[in-house]
């Protein structure tokens, strides 16, 4: 099974953005979507950004998985 993470986009260049997830900071193709700014918060899933996702969403979803760690 896979796990798409909520990150938020730190910094954009090109199709690439430079995100965070729990302090750690990756990269991750953002070419499948539209209209990525910095600030956003998206699932992504093996160094690719595969959906938009509302700030409140993405926190609660952190959330969870944070109290299963």
């Amino acid at each position: 099974m896979c796990l798409a993470t909520p990150v938020r986009v730190l910094k954009l260049e090109k199709n690439k953005a430079l995100v965070d997830a729990w302090s750690k900071k990756s990269e991750v193709d953002v070419s499948l979507l539209k209209n990525v700014k910095i600030g956003d918060y998206l699932y992504s899933s093996h160094g690719l950004a595969i959906k938009k996702v509302a700030r409140a969403e993405a926190e609660e979803v952190l959330k969870l998985v944070k109290s299963w760690r």
